[in-house]
């Protein structure tokens, strides 16, 4: 609501190689691996997904918009590549 965007649809499916994903038209997909990482990881992934439905890419407001809303995202993606798909 504060950013004025609507509520998007969330799926959760296995994924190969991703922890999540955003589409065009804001349909969420996340990795139903992200049940066996701590809360704190699947926050980062969450917020990650939902800033693409504000900056649908990677560019500096990208990044510039994820570090207003969770200062400090790095710690938690380095924590999260930690991780293992297998």
């Amino acid at each position: 609501e504060r950013f004025g965007v609507p509520l998007p649809q969330v799926n959760v499916r296995q994924m190969r190689s991703r922890w999540g994903s955003c589409t065009e038209h804001g349909k969420i997909t996340l990795n139903l691996k992200l049940v066996m990482v701590p809360r704190q990881l699947i926050d980062y992934v969450v917020v990650h997904e939902l800033c693409h439905l504000i900056e649908h890419n990677h560019s500096g407001g990208f990044y510039d918009l994820l570090s207003r809303i969770m200062p400090g995202w790095e710690e938690r993606k380095a924590k999260l590549e930690g991780y293992d798909f297998g």
